[in-house]
């Protein structure tokens, strides 16, 4: 598995298309797996990446309500997207308007995929995170040493 991380600047081309930097193209492969997130983001992964992450969002207990709606946003929002010869890959106008996208955006590496967000939605993360951790440090970060 891949560990994807950093957080370049991308630009939607007129096309609605992204250009995946260079360094990450050979780890993504030539398709890729596009999803809305809750958090207002969408969430791209590696094909082959795909699978286990639908494998364990399937066997969560449906019949909770809030997992019921996250099942159905992560699935139902889910579109299988070639990565052309020039390592583009295009956003339907529905994931677009999901997500808020206009032409500058932040390609966020989490782990295993990438969280696409809007500039305005990317820095609204990053002041709330800032926020809430000066009012509460989580315990599992309590020992962390930076």
């Amino acid at each position: 598995m891949h560990m994807f991380n950093g957080a370049p600047n991308l630009s939607l081309d007129a096309k609605g298309r992204i250009a995946i930097p260079t360094r990450y193209r050979d780890a993504l492969g030539s398709e890729v797996v596009i999803t809305a997130d809750p958090s207002g983001c969408l969430l791209l992964f590696p094909a082959a990446g795909w699978q286990p992450f639908e494998d364990r969002v399937s066997a969560l207990p449906n019949m909770n309500p809030k997992i019921k709606a996250m099942q159905r946003m992560w699935l139902g929002y889910m579109t299988e997207t070639e990565v052309d010869a020039a390592g583009r890959v295009v956003l339907t106008p529905e994931m677009r308007d999901y997500a808020k996208l206009d032409r500058k955006l932040q390609f966020v590496g989490q782990k295993d995929r990438f969280e696409l967000w809007s500039e305005a939605g990317w820095q609204a993360q990053i002041a709330l995170a800032q926020r809430s951790m000066l009012e509460d440090v989580p315990a599992e970060l309590a020992g962390l040493s930076v």
